[in-house]
């Protein structure tokens, strides 16, 4: 037995020691944030999944699963005010919560053990195409744990319902992993999360299903492809009896059972997923608001701009998003300098 290998496993063994002084943090964030806490374990599981999938040996997935259980330590330095708000972030707010990667970070690299728990929590909202927070790497820059942690981080916030709006279906969610793979996401972990999609999500399920009994399963799929529908479609102008022919639902049971099933009526459903669209592209993106407001269904900028208020309580202007860090670069050698 090699040395090196004792030291692993003495390391493993110490970091399994933590237990109970992780699930008093996780405790502690409980009671600040019930969302926070809940959803932490829901990705520590997801990356037990993709770890054995992606064929991590048993320190590096100790090391991420404790990761993905701690990766939003940093909120407990983000102000009540902000972390626990009904809708879109103001670019003051957007600042404040992008910082928590940081603050996990120097909290957790502080004790010698969790040196390299501490890079993966600082670097799970890196993106693949280097357009993340807080130090813009990108592709394999980024390490593999942070890779995993950010795949299975979305996963659950598209699943999950806020007080803003409603989960995303599984296929739903599912388009948005492809979609995003090699932009967003390691295209590796990507494939792996979609290659194991029901091992992944398949605690959702009972989650989703609305506590009813008025509905058969063929109301309730048909349902769900409206929602799905809307998701991809948000700048369509398709009417309510449009919808409900399109899907094979009547009016009413589309009413009914999209708001059993979503908790919201269909028509607000769609005002506030356009909304929620327009505030992530204007915190993400350079387009212009007339474009942006194209995308979710606007011909008229200053309509658009008008519902954006009604709905945030803010002009979009006001959401433009924060510039991505440039990394420094550095100067070539003139000809005429020696080597």
């Amino acid at each position: 037995m090699t040395t090196a290998f004792v030291q692993e496993k003495t390391a493993a063994g110490r970091l399994l020691q933590y237990h109970d002084l992780i699930q008093s943090i996780v405790a502690a964030m409980d009671a600040r944030d019930a969302y926070t806490a809940r959803h932490s374990e829901r990705v520590a599981d997801m990356v037990l999944v993709l770890a054995a999938a992606l064929g991590l040996d048993e320190t590096s997935t100790t090391l991420l699963h404790i990761a993905a259980h701690l990766h939003d330590i940093g909120k407990i330095a983000v102000p009540d005010a902000v972390l626990r708000k009904a809708g879109p972030l103001t670019q003051n707010e957007w600042e404040e919560m992008r910082r928590h990667p940081v603050t996990g970070y120097e909290i957790l690299r502080k004790v010698e053990d969790f040196q390299h728990i501490a890079v993966l929590v600082r670097h799970h909202h890196e993106r693949w195409d280097g357009r993340g927070y807080p130090d813009g790497l990108s592709g394999t820059d980024i390490p593999l744990g942070s890779r995993i942690l950010a795949v299975a981080d979305s996963i659950d916030a598209m699943m999950s319902s806020r007080s803003y709006r409603p989960a995303m279906t599984s296929a739903a969610c599912r388009r948005e992993i492809e979609r995003n793979s090699g932009i967003m996401y390691d295209p590796r972990v990507a494939a792996a999360a979609l290659e194991h999609w029901d091992a992944l999500v398949g605690r959702y399920a009972a989650e989703n299903e609305p506590q009813t009994p008025y509905f058969d399963r063929l109301q309730l799929e048909h349902t769900r492809q409206v929602h799905d529908y809307l998701v991809a479609h948000q700048s369509s102008h398709i009417t309510l009896p449009e919808l409900a022919a399109r899907f094979h639902l009547s009016q009413s049971s589309l009413k009914i059972c999209f708001k059993a099933l979503y908790g919201v009526p269909v028509a607000s459903y769609l005002r506030a997923l356009r909304m929620d669209t327009a505030a992530r592209l204007l915190q993400e993106s350079d387009l212009p608001v007339a474009e942006i407001a194209h995308r979710v269904g606007y011909e008229d900028p200053s309509r658009f701009a008008a519902a954006f208020r009604r709905h945030t309580g803010r002009r979009p202007t006001e959401l433009r998003r924060v510039a991505c860090p440039i990394k420094a670069v550095q100067p070539r050698p003139s000809k005429n300098q020696t080597a």
